[in-house]
């Protein structure tokens, strides 16, 4: 699930990408990014779709270095399991990469996706937090992986 999530993710911002400006800083924000998924949770099939709000931000930073960031945020996002209950889906993935000038970077991933059960259907958590940091040598300094899926 976490690799489909990072995946999906990557090919939406490879597809969204913001071209490298001549000015300091530009952030693109993308309204209606189609997005439809089947996810295994709780015991359930639940389809999903309908849009994601996207926000894109590439700033060159003093001393040459690069920030990259997007964040997710379903909009209206909603389906049903094998059982027609219906699901909404709330949360947000966000991604903050630091390029140093130097060669070395740091990243940052926030997923917190919910996919919410009615009528007394259970809420399918996806929380995942991750960090690397690597020095222009290459080294990893840093590396953390918080990764749970909850029924609740």
């Amino acid at each position: 699930m976490r690799w489909f999530l990072r995946v999906a993710l990557a090919g939406v911002v490879v597809g969204l990408a913001i071209p490298v400006a001549t000015a300091r800083a530009s952030t693109t924000v993308e309204k209606n990014i189609p997005f439809d998924a089947t996810v295994e949770g709780c015991g359930e099939t639940i389809t999903l779709s309908g849009r994601l709000l996207g926000v894109f931000t590439e700033q060159q930073l003093n001393g040459g270095g690069l920030l990259l960031t997007f964040h997710f945020q379903p909009q209206g996002v909603s389906g049903s399991n094998s059982s027609g209950i219906p699901y909404h889906a709330t949360g947000l993935t966000r991604e903050t990469t630091v390029f140093a000038p130097s060669g070395g970077f740091t990243d940052t991933f926030i997923n917190r996706f919910h996919i919410v059960g009615t009528r007394g259907a259970p809420t399918y958590y996806v929380k995942e937090t991750a960090h690397i940091t690597v020095t222009p040598s290459g080294d990893v300094t840093a590396s953390v992986d918080n990764f749970s899926l909850e029924c609740r």
